[in-house]
């Protein structure tokens, strides 16, 4: 018997599907891999050493080392093969593990990181805390990238999209953030919700490079064919990506949550002022089933964060002073640090002194010089670039806060912005970080310029747009980015587990401080790095207490107090028979403190050589621990 030929068909589906995927795929696996060896030359300190190095100029990196370990320790409870370490009922969002004697920390209203916290779980049990971070903050440019880049590609060309979309990735604002913000930097959600917005109103996607608002009759046709699939699979397929992005982004920032949601109005406005080629009924309908899903899904993914928001330690007023996070009018042109042309911190005055990782506003003349000539010349013809100019003009002018700045001085008293201040939760957001969704907007436009150009690149228009564009590239080119050591003694890594047992109270000597600088809160990451054996009575936290509503560290006790001139003012070490130090120690010791560990060769230990360890064995008796980096003493049931 003849045997049947089973052979497919040529350019059958069962054939064609494989090489098709490649071919999709193909393009942005190079772009990956161009984007990851990008991001290892920007930060090649903390590449060449992870577990050692960060790039920070502050020591919010020391926070977010904390909330990783922390994340990764809770996780490893749940799962049943933690050490124990962490106290049965320790969640991820509520923690005693810092400011024991305080009542923990609310981490709902923290930048707690818990969404990343648990992917990069498996990194941290097997390399610690410090290499998830740096990881991390690797990774960064390169997600924000491929996230801008599935915005763009619907109405760009492959390779305009991908040039412009890296421009987010390694813009100011990102770079800037990533000394010390990794919270405020990771922002996949702004392009994806953009995206998934434009997908539910716009029906089925355009072909590649064409414009989605160039021929109005495809948004009729996609009207009438659409009647019986306005509530269809792709809608509810939508609807849930939009909930997992929207929900997934609770637990990394609630604040770029919020300046998404502001962005989210701006492009509204954008639309019905520009964009009405793109809006139809059925879009209209699509968008509403779509959103009302991807709300419900958020909101029932925050259910937790949202309640524990509500519970005890949260703080009871805004959490920033208004006035003093504002963009400057000239911050768009003034280089700043992270630049390779930046000649370090921003020159402009300031309200007050703010951590440089805040200022990431700048794009350069040449962007905006070459964004004014492709609005002024295709507006009339490209919807993309109308509603882009309109959203990415409208959120700029609301990052200028209020009052409005030009050079450090007031230029308007009362700016749009005071609007959102007004609005409770929204008067959290800090109008300098809203230059994230502008620069999205711009980088859209540009990449449409880029686009025209390379299909003009035969004419003088199209060579001189080209050259523009290049010189406005060079410009905003991040320089390598300076890293430096955390310091960590070797006793959190050997021999703590033999010296401090499991669970219990540590005072630690540096404590945490709310000072952005270097090294302010290393002890935190000895605490991480130690894998949370012990409950830290220090801490670095928004929070509240019953003296203020917001607060930022862990009250004093009552050696902090005796210690105070000590560590602000750079006093002479209290003598032994001070009796503020004696009864600092007696509080400690009634609040069940079990050790105290100083670390005398940490970069802020306080007093000279000795003058620390000398005191303390004055009041505790000799030490049960010095080696290793550490002095460690017995608190609980040492006599006075």
């Amino acid at each position: 018997m003849q045997a049947a030929d089973i052979s497919a068909v040529k350019g059958s589906r069962s054939t064609g599907r494989e090489p098709f995927a490649y071919a999709r795929l193909r393009p942005w696996a190079w772009y990956t891999l161009i984007l990851i060896l990008a991001s290892i030359c920007v930060f090649g300190g903390v590449a060449a050493d992870p577990g050692g190095q960060v790039s920070a100029g502050n020591d919010d990196s020391s926070l977010f080392i904390w909330w990783l370990g922390h994340g990764a320790e809770v996780l490893a409870g749940f799962l049943g093969f933690g050490d124990g370490s962490v106290a049965a009922g320790e969640g991820f969002l509520f923690t005693d593990a810092m400011n024991a004697l305080g009542g923990g920390v609310n981490g709902a209203w923290n930048t707690s990181l818990t969404g990343i916290a648990i992917v990069l779980a498996p990194l941290t049990w097997v390399a610690g805390p410090i290499i998830a971070y740096n990881v991390l903050i690797l990774a960064i440019p390169v997600l924000n990238s491929l996230a801008t880049a599935v915005l763009f590609t619907r109405f760009l060309r492959r390779g305009p999209a991908f040039a412009a979309a890296a421009g987010v990735g390694f813009s100011s604002y990102t770079i800037a953030q990533l000394s010390g913000h990794p919270n405020l930097a990771f922002a996949i959600a702004p392009p994806l919700v953009a995206a998934l917005v434009l997908a539910l109103l716009a029906g089925p996607r355009p072909g590649p490079g064409q414009d989605a608002g160039a021929q109005p009759t495809d948004a009729a046709g996609v009207e009438r064919s659409g009647d019986a699939r306005v509530l269809g699979c792709r809608t509810w397929l939508l609807g849930l990506g939009l909930g997992a992005v929207l929900g997934f982004q609770f637990y990394v920032s609630t604040e770029v949550l919020a300046g998404t949601f502001i962005a989210f109005l701006c492009l509204m406005l954008g639309l019905v002022l520009c964009g009405r080629s793109l809006l139809t009924r059925i879009g209209w309908l699509r968008l509403g089933a779509g959103g009302f899903l991807g709300a419900g899904i958020a909101l029932i993914c925050a259910l937790p964060l949202l309640l524990t928001m509500a519970g005890p330690n949260a703080p009871s007023g805004a959490i920033r002073p208004h006035g003093v996070w504002n963009t400057d009018l000239l911050d768009p042109v003034v280089p700043a640090s992270p630049t390779l042309i930046g000649a370090g911190e921003s020159p402009l005055p300031r309200v007050m002194d703010i951590d440089g990782a805040e200022i990431g506003a700048y794009v350069g003349i040449p962007a905006l010089l070459a964004a004014a000539i492709i609005v002024l010349a295709f507006a009339r013809r490209s919807v993309v670039v109308r509603v882009a100019a309109v959203t990415g003009l409208l959120v700029f002018v609301l990052s200028l806060g209020s009052p409005v700045l030009l050079g450090g001085s007031v230029l308007v008293p009362t700016g749009p912005f005071a609007l959102i201040e007004s609005i409770p939760v929204l008067n959290n957001v800090l109008p300098m970080r809203l230059v994230l969704h502008s620069t999205i907007a711009l980088f859209a436009i540009l990449g449409w310029g880029l686009q025209w150009a390379l299909t003009a690149r035969r004419r003088p228009r199209g060579i001189a747009m080209l050259g523009l564009l290049a010189v406005a590239a060079i410009v905003v080119l991040p320089g390598v980015q300076p890293a430096r050591e955390v310091y960590v003694p070797e006793f959190y890594r050997s021999s703590i587990a033999e010296v401090i047992p499991a669970g219990s109270v540590v005072k630690t000597l540096p404590r945490p401080l709310a000072w952005a600088e270097p090294h302010a809160d290393e002890a935190m990451v000895w605490q991480s790095v130690a894998d949370f054996r012990y409950r830290e009575t220090g801490g670095y936290f928004i929070g509240s207490s019953p003296d203020s509503p917001v607060t930022y560290a862990a009250p004093e006790d009552g050696l902090d107090t005796a210690l105070r001139p000590t560590i602000f003012a750079g006093a002479p070490m209290p003598a032994a028979d001070d009796p503020a130090v004696a009864a600092g120690i007696a509080s400690l010791r009634n609040a069940g403190v079990d050790f105290v560990v100083i670390a005398p060769e940490a970069p802020l230990a306080t007093g000279g050589t000795g003058e620390l360890e000398a005191l303390l064995t004055a009041h505790l008796g000799q030490p049960v621990f010095a080696d290793e980096g550490v002095v460690v003493f017995r608190v609980s049931g040492s006599g006075s």
